[in-house]
């Protein structure tokens, strides 16, 4: 199993450092050039909500993201300060009546890229885990 962790700080200006972060640990893995780009979609989408949402962009809060390689699997995580969401009540951005609203896309995304996700929440804030199988992650461009 290889893990790896890092707290952003400071808002969206954290996702560079991510964006670097998700990139070194994937290489370690030797993933695809193809999954490496995915994952770091679906992270930052994660990210953008983490931080938007769930810290409601407090600059003071943080937002920790965590890769996990396990048998195959990759396990992502975003943790933020905030109280979570219900996952089911989110409306459909492709929904004819939700197609011109400026947010509701970055779940859809998420949906669309990895295996399955997770939300969590305890006295803490929110934990999205997000899924990924190792074929996925090997898939040659």
């Amino acid at each position: 199993m290889k893990q790896a962790e890092i707290v952003l700080q400071g808002g969206y200006s954290g996702y560079e450092a991510l964006n670097g972060f998700i990139a070194s640990f994937a290489e370690g893995e030797g993933y695809s050039d193809l999954f490496l780009e995915r994952l770091q979609l679906a992270m930052k989408e994660a990210f953008v909500n983490a931080v938007k949402h769930g810290n409601r962009a407090q600059h003071g809060l943080s937002v920790t993201c965590t890769l996990r390689a396990i048998a195959g699997t990759l396990i992502a995580s975003v943790r933020d300060c905030g109280e979570g969401f219900n996952i089911n009540k989110l409306p459909n951005p492709v929904d004819r009546r939700n197609l011109l609203r400026l947010s509701g896309r970055g779940l859809y995304i998420i949906l669309s890229i990895a295996e399955s996700i997770a939300l969590e929440r305890d006295g803490e804030g929110s934990l999205l885990t997000l899924h990924f199988r190792h074929d996925a992650m090997h898939t040659p461009l």
